[in-house]
């Protein structure tokens, strides 16, 4: 079992258990693997992708029945509420660049 796509604030213990309750999801539901990719994947533009922000990946996590099957709805919704309070806490936030940016357009 290998994970490559997390950053370095991953729970690796929780990444692991998510990937196992996946695999374990996908035998028990005989569920066919995909095609072996080939050749360049980041030329590839039909691949599936993991979610590329955080608001979209709180949005598949909250609405994952097959990890709230997996790890229950109290455990997902902790993640979720916290995901969603760092996401409101960015929001809140004026970058430096967008204050240089917005100069750039005024």
């Amino acid at each position: 079992m290998e994970c490559r796509v997390g950053g370095g604030d991953l729970n690796a213990h929780l990444a692991a258990a998510a990937l196992l309750a996946a695999g374990l999801d996908g035998i028990e539901n005989k569920m066919e693997l995909e095609a072996a990719f080939e050749g360049n994947a980041y030329l590839g533009d039909s691949e599936r992708e993991i979610p590329k922000t955080l608001r979209a990946a709180t949005k598949e996590l909250n609405e994952s029945s097959m990890l709230r099957s997996a790890f229950g709805d109290d455990v997902i919704d902790h993640y979720v509420h916290a995901a969603k309070y760092e996401q409101f806490e960015y929001d809140r936030r004026v970058t430096d660049w967008e204050v240089a940016r917005g100069f750039e357009r005024a």
